[in-house]
């Protein structure tokens, strides 16, 4: 076992989980022209973290509205056999929301997505499936995706987030098909950046939401705001971290793409496992974090994140397969 795999496994434990956002169903192009035939795998960006939790053996919970067609049967099933409790789930008559997946354009995160949300179970829990009792020992809620800054949900889900008295964690992944002006997004953002103590984006995100800006500039904005973490994904160049007191670079791990489906979220759901371990999910504590536990961490989330490309599929690793 190596020094960061030896730090994992002695660190301390955390509370349980709330993910909370959208779930579908990702329709993906098996092979290439223009007739092809589609494979069906489940989806969704807050989805995806709820199961890369689970995977790690973490207590998590998911807060989302699922079909009871045979689509969020399947969603409801993939949760479940990945540990994820299914308490905090509505379910609807509607069927649920679909995705098809593209072959993305250089510079553009999303180009490759055609969303099919009206008339569906819709792209996040409503307001009266969030008012269920959470965990007595809720150790953080996460929110994200496009369901965070839609006008139907976006309002909805921050008065949650913010209710929930909890500390909280917001990935930005964008999604410009669906939400194309970027004025009312950046607006939506920064609420949602408001309520939560990690804000976590990638350079997609950052070059469509804020072109010209850098990675600093942005983090000490969200810092003044009041965000304990900010934490920006680069591809196979890894991540960089800020804090208060502390500027942490990972770097990439090197691995063989098949593809980049959940890397994104993989990396968010070790990056609070790993924080969690250390009892860092705390606003003062997370703020005052030493940089070492920092780099444990952001390491963790990108081995994690390696090793999700290495796989078709948002296949997150398990806690063993990190260790290895």
């Amino acid at each position: 076992m190596d020094e960061a795999s030896a730090d994992e496994a002695s660190a301390g434990g955390a509370g349980a989980f709330v993910v909370c956002g959208e779930a579908l169903i990702d329709l993906v192009p098996l092979g290439s022209g223009t007739d092809h035939a589609y494979r069906a795998t489940c989806g969704g960006s807050p989805f995806n973290v709820a199961i890369g939790l689970g995977r790690l053996g973490a207590r998590a919970h998911f807060m989302g509205r699922l079909s009871r067609d045979p689509n969020g049967e399947r969603l409801a099933a993939r949760l479940a056999a990945n540990g994820v409790a299914l308490d905090l789930v509505a379910r609807g008559d509607a069927p649920q929301m679909l995705a098809y997946v593209f072959p993305p354009e250089p510079g553009r995160p999303d180009v490759g997505y055609a969303f099919y949300l009206d008339g569906t179970s819709g792209a996040a829990p409503e307001a009266a499936d969030m008012a269920a009792p959470l965990p007595a020992d809720l150790a953080a809620v996460h929110f994200g995706s496009f369901s965070a800054v839609l006008p139907r949900s976006g309002p909805a889900i921050r008065d949650f987030v913010r209710r929930s008295g909890a500390f909280a964690s917001y990935d930005l992944n964008l999604r410009p098909t669906i939400t194309p002006d970027r004025d009312a997004v950046r607006a939506a953002v920064a609420e949602c950046a408001a309520v939560a103590g990690i804000v976590k984006l990638s350079d997609a995100d950052a070059d469509w939401l804020f072109p010209g800006r850098g990675f600093d500039d942005l983090a000490e904005d969200w810092l003044r705001g009041g965000a304990s973490l900010v934490a920006m994904t680069r591809g196979p160049e890894g991540a960089l971290l800020r804090t208060a007191s502390a500027r942490v670079s990972a770097p990439g791990v090197p691995t063989t793409v098949v593809d980049t489906v959940g890397a994104g979220d993989t990396f968010m759901a070790a990056l609070l496992w790993g924080l969690g371990r250390r009892d860092l999910l705390q606003a003062e504590a997370l703020s005052a974090a030493p940089e070492a536990a920092l780099a444990a961490a952001a390491a963790l989330a990108c081995r994690a994140a390696a090793i999700v490309c290495t796989r078709r599929g948002a296949e997150p690793p398990t806690a063993a397969e990190l260790g290895a």
